[in-house]
C-alpha cells in the first residue's frame, strides 16, 4: 500500500488521466499531418512527427491505471459490476446512437435499423468507441482474475509477464522483421498485458533506481518512436502497418515507465480537495471519459472547418502551432460540454 495521505493519492491518478486524455486528443489532432507524407512540407510533417513521440501512450497509460485501481481490491462480483458496468454500458449504448446519427446525416430513423446494430455489436460505429468495448472485456475477466491473483506466487506474476512480453510485443519485432511466430496465445493480448501492468506496478517497491531508470527509459523511447517512425515511414513512403508495430513495441517500455515517473513526481504533492486547484484537477480528472467521448465530434467539425477556416491545414498554421492550440480547444470545450452534461440529472449517466 502506498505511503501516501488520501489527497495526494487522488492527486496522481487525476493528474494521471489529465495527461492521458490530453495526449488522446492529441494524437487524434496530430493525424491530420503524420498520415500525409510527402503531400504535406516535411518540416510539417516533421513538426507532428515529434509531437507524436511524447504522446504515444494514453491508452495504455489509462489501462495500466485501470489495472492498478483494480486487480488488487476484493468485493463482491455483484458490487463490481453494479458499480462499474452501467458507468461503460449506458455510455456506449448512448454515444453509439449519438454518433451514428451524427455520420449518417443526423437521421434519427437510421438508428432503428438491422445495420445499427450490426454495426454496435461489431464495434464499428465511430473509431475512438473501441476502447469502451476493450474496458468491458476487461470487467468481464477482473472478478476471476482477482481471484487467481490472490493465490499467485511472484513466480507467477513474472511467468506470465514473460509470455505476453514474447507473444506481444516481441512477436511484433519479430514480425516486422519477417519472421511471423505462428504459435497463438490467447491469454496474452496487448490489452490485457497493459491492466495486468498495473497490478505489478501497484505489487512492486517502486525505488528511486526505478524511477531513474524509468525515467531514462522514457526518453530512449521517444527518441527511439521518432526516429522510427521517421524511418519506417520514408521506407514504404506512407504512414501505417510496420510504424503501428513500432508503436506498439515502444509503448510496452514508455507507458509504464512514463506512469512510474508521473506517479513518482505528483504523489509527492498535496492539494487540498476544497482548495480552487484541487476541485479544478478533480472536476478535469472526472470528466476525462466524457472528454473522450465528446472530443471526435468537435474535431470533426474543426476538420471540415469552421466559418471556411480549417486551423488544421498548413496553409493556414503551422502543425508547430496548430497542434497544441487545436489540442487545447478541443480539451477546452469538451470540457465545458461535459460539465453541462453531468448538471443534467438524465444526461450526466453519458458521461461518467
Amino acid at each position: 500500500m502506498d505511503n501516501i495521505t488520501k489527497n495526494n493519492r487522488l492527486l496522481w491518478i487525476d493528474i494521471i488521466r489529465i495527461i492521458a486524455i490530453i495526449a488522446v486528443v492529441a494524437i487524434h489532432v496530430e493525424d491530420s499531418f503524420i498520415f500525409y507524407w510527402n503531400k504535406i512540407p516535411l518540416t510539417d510533417w516533421w513538426a507532428s512527427n515529434i509531437y507524436n513521440g511524447f504522446i504515444r501512450f494514453p491508452v495504455p497509460i489509462f489501462l495500466i491505471l485501470s489495472g492498478y485501481l483494480l486487480l488488487d481490491k476484493q468485493e463482491d462480483d455483484e458490487i463490481f459490476f453494479s458499480k462499474r458496468f452501467s458507468k461503460v454500458v449506458i455510455p456506449l449504448v448512448a454515444w453509439s446512437m449519438i454518433y451514428w446519427i451524427f455520420k449518417n446525416n443526423y437521421n434519427v430513423l437510421s438508428l432503428f435499423t438491422v445495420n445499427f446494430v450490426q454495426q454496435l455489436f461489431a464495434n464499428k460505429i465511430y473509431f475512438h468507441l473501441y476502447f469502451l468495448y476493450v474496458i468491458i472485456g476487461l470487467y468481464l475477466i477482473t472478478p476471476l482474475l482477482r481471484r487467481i491473483l490472490v493465490h499467485a506466487s511472484a513466480y507467477d506474476v513474472r511467468y506470465y509477464l514473460v509470455l505476453w512480453l514474447f507473444f506481444v510485443p516481441i512477436s511484433s519485432l519479430l514480425g516486422l522483421l519477417g519472421y511471423r511466430n505462428g504459435i497463438p496465445l490467447v491469454a496474452a493480448t496487448w490489452d490485457f498485458g497493459f491492466f495486468f501492468i498495473g497490478y505489478v506496478i501497484k505489487k512492486t517497491r517502486i525505488t528511486k533506481k526505478i524511477v531513474y531508470l524509468s525515467s531514462l527509459l522514457v526518453i530512449v523511447s521517444i527518441v527511439v518512436t521518432i526516429i522510427g517512425t521517421y524511418y519506417l515511414t520514408g521506407r514504404s513512403e506512407y504512414f501505417y502497418g510496420s510504424v503501428h508495430v513500432l508503436f506498439a513495441i515502444t509503448s510496452v517500455i514508455y507507458s509504464p515507465c512514463l506512469f512510474i515517473l508521473i506517479k513518482a513526481i505528483f504523489s509527492r504533492f498535496s492539494v487540498g480537495i476544497g482548495s480552487a486547484s484541487g476541485k479544478l484537477i478533480n472536476a478535469i480528472g472526472r470528466a476525462t471519459m466524457g472528454i473522450y467521448l465528446v472530443h471526435p465530434m468537435l474535431l470533426h467539425f474543426i476538420v471540415h472547418g469552421v466559418s471556411g477556416i480549417r486551423l488544421l491545414s498548413v496553409k493556414v498554421l503551422s502543425p508547430i502551432v496548430s497542434i497544441p492550440l487545436v489540442t487545447f480547444l478541443l480539451v477546452v470545450l469538451s470540457f465545458i460540454i461535459v460539465l453541462i452534461l453531468q448538471k443534467v440529472p438524465l444526461l450526466k449517466k453519458i458521461v461518467p
